[in-house]
């Protein structure tokens, strides 16, 4: 049973409207910024603190150091956490341009297996969609979200198609937020499409996609059964 959230259908390019500005003269950071927008396939102005603070643009991106001579309410300052996770950055993002008034909610889809697929939803924007090969890297994205995206309101939801991993998972996150995030073990049946083996990380996205709509059952850290 799908749940009443839907990713938002405004592609995130149309809504920044290539109003975002990457304002730093410093090169090393400059290199990280704009490698994870190009990921993100985000449209940028590069500009210099100065030139930013009287720009138009609608977020501006910078580092700590310079934040004071662009010196506005909408700057975004990124740190090396923009290398490891750009998903943190993009929220960030999001977060400034859409502002508070919108419902929040960080949900994580996880499918467990021998390729873990992670998708994190935001803002009605899927910020994450990535295929971790090993649980240590899985946990560290997923927690590294978790810990600093900002959010009324974190769910993580795990299928149950391997489930002494997914109720690993479960323990270690429940283990490690407690009662700021809320962990879901939801029924995998029919999550995953039929791709070409070697389109397997497809898949294993896909399915942590549609893993992340769907309604689970709470999971508890002091059972190993789900309520």
């Amino acid at each position: 049973m799908k749940e009443c959230f839907n990713v938002e259908e405004t592609p995130l390019t149309e809504l920044l409207d290539r109003n975002v500005a990457v304002a730093t003269v410093h090169g090393r950071p400059y290199y990280n910024i704009i490698t994870a927008l190009k990921l993100m396939e985000l449209q940028f102005d590069s500009l210099s603190p100065e030139e930013a603070a009287a720009s138009n643009a609608k977020v501006i991106i910078t580092t700590r150091d310079e934040a004071g001579i662009v010196n506005r309410k909408d700057v975004v300052m990124l740190d090396t956490e923009l290398e490891k996770y750009p998903a943190i950055g993009k929220a960030k993002i999001l977060r400034s341009i859409i502002g508070d008034q919108a419902d929040d909610r960080l949900i994580v889809g996880i499918d467990p297996g021998s390729r873990i697929g992670i998708s994190a939803i935001y803002l009605h924007q899927e910020i994450a969609s990535v295929v971790e090969s090993s649980l240590e890297d899985a946990i560290s994205q997923v927690s590294a979200m978790l810990g600093g995206i900002e959010s009324s309101k974190k769910v993580v939801k795990i299928g149950d198609g391997n489930i002494p991993m997914a109720k690993q998972i479960a323990h270690i996150l429940k283990a490690k937020f407690r009662d700021k995030v809320s962990v879901e073990l939801v029924d995998e049946h029919g999550t995953s499409q039929n791709t070409d083996a070697n389109r397997r990380g497809v898949r294993d996205r896909s399915s942590a996609r549609t893993i992340a709509f769907r309604s689970g059952k709470s999971f508890r850290a002091k059972s190993t059964s789900t309520e």
